[in-house]
């Protein structure tokens, strides 16, 4: 067994650190995200953007937009796309965009109560 002494200045500079990372690591952790994060399939998206999934297929192979593969299927986050259509990478219409959020949130909140 190793004996290691510290400082008594040291000790209390390392408690806070500690105290500290604490404090962030739990206030992350009770912090309810604003929305759930919402994953669109390519049928979903396509249908959105009012492009077929092949050109979204085209899109993704030249990395135009970001996907995930879960389960051999390719989703697509919500804010990613939208950080597209800001970059004016993809295009959208704005309005279309918000009601189709207002209905997601809405068909899904029901689902859940």
């Amino acid at each position: 067994m190793e004996i290691i002494t510290l400082d008594h200045e040291v000790y209390k500079d390392l408690a806070n650190k500690i105290d500290r990372i604490a404090t962030y690591v739990f206030k992350k952790e009770n912090t309810p995200s604003q929305e759930p994060e919402i994953w669109l399939t390519s049928e979903e998206l396509a249908d959105l953007l009012k492009i077929s999934t092949r050109t979204l297929q085209r899109m993704r192979k030249d990395r135009t937009i970001s996907y995930s593969m879960i389960r051999s299927k390719c989703l697509y986050r919500l804010s990613d796309i939208e950080k597209c259509i800001r970059e004016r990478i993809v295009s959208c219409n704005p309005q279309t965009l918000d009601e189709f959020r207002k209905g997601y949130l809405l068909t899904h909140k029901a689902t859940t109560l």
